[in-house]
This record gives C-alpha cells, structure tokens and sequence, in this order.
C-alpha cells in the first residue's frame, strides 16, 4: 500500500453503498476532491465525503476536464477519489488516466471493488466454477462503438465451455444469442442476467439461452446489465473435494473412509458381471454394474464415469472388468499423486489378461493383478520397468520395510538404474531395509558407508541428494494434564522432534497410559498424525525401567512414569530392541518421550 499516492481509483462496486470496501469508503472520506462517474455509481456511494470537500460527477466531462481537475488538486498537496463503478481494472478506462497522471508525475493507486459479475452471481445465488465441469470464467463484451478482436469474439471463447461474463452488451441480446449458438452452447443453457445490480431498481433474472431474448424483453432491460453465461448450473452435482475429509492438504492431513480396506469392483456386461462376482469374492469388496445389471447386492450405476468418480477416494482398490480405455478416461480427471492414488486393475471380460493400470508399486496393483490372475487363472499384465526386467524396485522395497519415502519425485532415478542392471549404493547402518543378510539383493544394491549415497536410510532430518527413506521406528510416549488440547499436544510433539532432528516420516505410533484412553486431545492428536495410539496398564508402566521416574505420579496414577515408561513399552511391541533416545521432557500440560524400536 502507497501512503503517499496523490490520486486513488477506487472501485465503488456495483452500486450499493454497503459494497464499497472499507478502504476505499475511508479514502472518499478523506478526500479533497470526489470524482465520480454519475450515470453508473450512485451519489449514495460518495454520501460520506466530508462537507467541505469537492464533489464532482464526471459523466459529462471529457478525459482532458477530468484530469485538469485531479492535477489542480494534487498540485495543492490534497487528495483525490476517482470513483468507478465496479472495479477499475475492468472497462475503467484508468490505463489513460493514469498516462497523464504519470506525465504530470503525479502519484496514484488503485483500490480494487466488487464487480458486477461477482454481485450478480452473488444475488443469484451461482457459482462460476463448479467441479469437474467448468473452472474458467471468461470476462468479454460483444462489439460496439469499442470494437473487440476477431479472436475474442464470443462464439470463439464458449466453445471452451467455461463459464462467461459479458458486460456492456444489455441491448444486444439477440446478438448474444446467436453468438452462443455459433459456439455450439446448448439451449438449455443457464444465464443469469444481473440489471442495475446494487441499485434499488436490481433486477436479477434467470434464463436459458432458449428463452434469452424473450427474457430480456419482459424486463424490459436496455442498458446496465451483465450476462452470465453458466454451462455448469445444468451439470450433475459433484461435491468439491477441497472439503473431502479424503482430501489431504497443507492444512488439513487426508482422512481414509471406512471403505478404504475394500475394494470396488466393476462390470460392464452379464459375462463380465460374472467375472467381477469371483473377483469380489477374493476380498472384503464392493460390486457396481451397469443399472440394468444391478440386483441383490450390486449396486447399479448409469455411467460408469460418474460411480467412478464417487468412488474413486473411498477405496483403495478399483478393478474393472471392461475395456481398458473407458476405464482410462474415466480415471483420467482423478489422478493426484503415485504415492496416494488408489490401485486400479483391468481384466477382460473372459479373464484371459489381467492388467495392472495404476499404482503398481506403492499401490499395489502389480501384486493385486497377480492375485486376480492366479484367481481366475488369467495371465497377469505387468508394464512397470523394474518388473519387467525382474529386478526390485526400491519403493516396493520401501512400502515391505515399512518405510516413508521423503521426496517420492526421486524415485524414478534409482528404479531406472535398477531396470537398466545397476547396483544402487545404499547407506543403511541399521540394517532397516535387510539387505545386509539377503545374498539375492547383491546384484542390486550395494551396502555403503557413505551417507551420501543413493539411497539413505534414516530416521533423522537429513539432508542428502539422494532418496531419502525415514523407517518408522520412533515410538512417542505422551503425558498431559487433562484437558490438554490436540493443539498443544501437537505442538509439544513438533518442539521435540526438531530440537532432536527427528524424522516425522519415522513415527510409528504415540503411547501413553490406560487412564488416558478418554483424552480427546489425545486422541484427535493422533487421528491428525494419521498414527495408531497405544495404552498401557499403570501397573505395566511402572515395571518398565526408566531414567526419569517421579514419586509424585507414581502417587498419583499407580506409575512412576508416564511418557517414557509407555515410549519404551511401544517400541518392544514393536521390536524385542528398544532405546530412549529423548527423555521426559516437558512443555507446558504435556510430557514427550521417545524411544527408538529396534
């Protein structure tokens, strides 16, 4: 923000004064001189300018008059309010304004608003984007006295199928109609049109492009209104993902549903139908079929793309009896991630071929589609490198280890090198990834000293070139006082781990002592961690040998220790080796200990 502009073109909204931002009405308010374009913002809008400043509209004024005015009160030291309706950055024409501005090397800024489009969506109660059908808005005008590029004329731009803004274009509707038909829109199409939006004569009027001429002649509307061309009102409604408790962000860890464990399986025909019951047979399973199918416990749908995209977050595996390439173009939107997308499998219809799509490794549809082959006696189709070659892959590797891969984007590198007969230096002191007994890894990996080699074994915050594995062998034992919240536990948890240079990829689980069961701070804790949470007797905890026992709890709850008693307790369930490796500290209501497993 610039304290010392002289001029300031300031957004008035779309006409009511309440949609003026605090900014710019604190700017008119302070202003010496008032500009305003009177045949679209309202005198309401400027109602607050102070009594003894100048107010002027500029709808008869040219370019040269209004800017005279601006320079002769910045020359003065005062301030200057250049009101435009909606926002300036749209049709404002400011881009001259602020040429003579700099000419005369006066000062000034731009103070955004609320355009007419986003008022009128906003009355309307629509949306521009809707999910997986259209996140584009175009804003446009069609031709008039300021002609438009023959690139940018409005049959051009709605082919795309995006949702439009049109402005400036009120008695042109037969003109937009026409324009929208060209571009192949359907007559059923949606549009909103907003009239005079924010002034007390509003008209908001709901359309479709069949009707759209007629509408606009019923309201009677001639200047001041803004279409909104909206192909995804008429779509099927899709939830947005960014709310999913599935869908995992910066801010918020993925949550798997209680369908994860099993797979969804489906089929295109009564042959195939067949097939996919075996299939579901193998496994805790879902069966879809197409609707005329549908009966007893398969759920029927009547397009598979639409149950895919249902289903595609609540199951970790999908397995399609049917042809490879609608299942390709159904799942194609969906793809995130290789270390979070499901597995999926397609066989054919006579179970003949049974073809490992996506996630062959860390989702394990390389080793699914095996099974379903043996299954059905089908030949199983495997296309990852590694396999193909009949050499390990290292993430495979790393998922059978129990391992996190800190930076997944370095995985190819190394299964290219082991498709191609390399051997990969791998430094693994501790022995995490069992190579060191296993005489048929030699001909692909090579035990190193060096912590810089390709493959780093470790459950500190390390840096390295190479691919970096955190194994999950950190147990945390967790004392509080009741009441404590998921925040400060969490937040006590990510002190420790730093101060230590602990991996967050190598925690195995939190631990803490049976009167804790009920902690919700606890408990929602480990939820957010995504990590299982283990209770201990008082009596076991206080035969568990520990550094740092304390009378006053062992008074208390039966235990002389908490954190690190139920830390070491975790740990030897996990390996018969256990190591505190932090002791009992504490912040503030919470205790953290942890012990290294194995």
């Amino acid at each position: 923000m610039n304290n010392s502009s002289q001029v300031y073109f300031i957004g008035a909204g779309p006409g009511d004064p309440d949609l003026i931002t605090v900014r710019g009405r604190d700017l008119v308010a302070r202003a010496d001189l008032v500009l305003y374009a009177g045949s679209l913002v309202p005198a309401k809008v400027v109602a607050c300018a102070r009594p003894d400043a100048a107010v002027a509209d500029s709808a008869g004024m040219s370019l040269d008059a209004t800017h005279t005015l601006m320079l002769e009160t910045a020359r003065k030291g005062g301030l200057v309010a250049r009101v435009h309706t909606g926002d300036p950055s749209l049709f404002g024409s400011v881009r001259e304004q602020i040429a003579l501005l700099e000419r005369d090397g006066v000062s000034w800024e731009i103070v955004p608003g609320v355009t007419a489009a986003f008022a009128a969506a906003a009355r309307a109660g629509v949306s521009f984007t809707v999910p997986e059908t259209t996140q584009s808005l175009i804003i446009t005008r069609l031709h008039g006295r300021t002609p438009v590029p023959e690139s940018e004329r409005l049959s051009s731009l709605a082919r795309h199928g995006s949702s439009v803004a049109v402005y400036l274009s009120a008695d042109k509707a037969g003109e937009l109609a026409s324009e929208l038909r060209l571009a192949g829109s359907p007559e059923d199409t949606v549009i909103v049109i907003g009239h005079k939006v924010g002034h007390p004569e509003e008209k908001i009027v709901r359309t479709t492009l069949a009707e759209l001429e007629q509408s606009v002649q019923a309201a009677n509307i001639t200047r001041q209104a803004v279409f909104l061309i909206l192909p995804g009102e008429s779509a099927p409604q899709i939830q947005s993902r960014l709310y999913a408790a599935s869908f995992g962000h910066g801010f918020r860890e993925a949550e798997r549903p209680q369908t994860w464990p099993r797979m969804a399986v489906y089929a295109m025909t009564r042959q195939g139908l067949g097939l996919a019951g075996r299939i579901a047979a193998m496994a805790p399973s879902d069966l879809f079929a197409t609707s005329r199918l549908a009966e007893g416990e398969v759920r029927g749908f009547e397009r598979i793309a639409d149950q895919v995209r249902a289903n595609f977050p609540l199951y970790h595996a999908h397995v399609f009896v049917a042809a490879t390439g609608i299942v390709v173009r159904s799942i194609a939107p969906l793809l995130h991630s290789k270390t979070t997308d499901p597995a999926v499998v397609v066989c054919d219809q006579n179970g003949e071929h049974v073809v490992s799509l996506l996630s062959g490794h860390l989702g394990g549809a390389n080793d699914l589609a095996r099974r379903i082959a043996l299954h059905i006696g089908g030949h199983p189709v495997i296309t990852t490198a590694t396999d193909t070659a009949g050499k390990p892959a290292i993430d495979t590797l790393a998922q059978n280890r129990d391992c996190v891969i800190a930076d997944p984007s370095r995985l190819a590198a190394i299964n290219s090198d082991l498709a191609e007969g390399g051997r990969v230096t791998v430094h693994d002191p501790e022995n995490r990834l069992r190579l060191r007994d296993d005489t048929d890894s030699n001909t692909s990996f090579e035990l190193v000293d060096d912590p810089q080699a390709q493959v780093l074994v470790s459950w500190k915050t390390v840096t390295t070139a190479g691919l970096l594995l955190h194994p999950r062998c950190l147990c945390v034992g967790i004392g509080c006082r009741r009441g404590a919240s998921r925040e400060e536990i969490q937040a006590a948890l990510a002190q420790v781990m730093e101060q230590h240079d602990l991996a967050c990829g190598s925690l195995a689980a939190l631990a803490s002592v049976e009167l804790k069961r009920d902690e919700g701070g606890l408990l929602d804790a480990a939820k957010k961690l995504g990590l299982p949470l283990e209770f201990f007797a008082a009596s076991v905890l206080n035969e568990t040998h520990v550094p740092n026992p304390s009378e006053r709890v062992r008074e208390k709850i039966g235990a002389g220790s908490v954190c690190e008693a139920a830390s070491m307790q975790a740990a030897l369930k996990m390996s018969p080796k256990a190591r505190l490796i932090v002791p009992k500290t504490i912040n503030g209501n919470v205790t953290v200990a942890i012990c290294l497993a194995g």
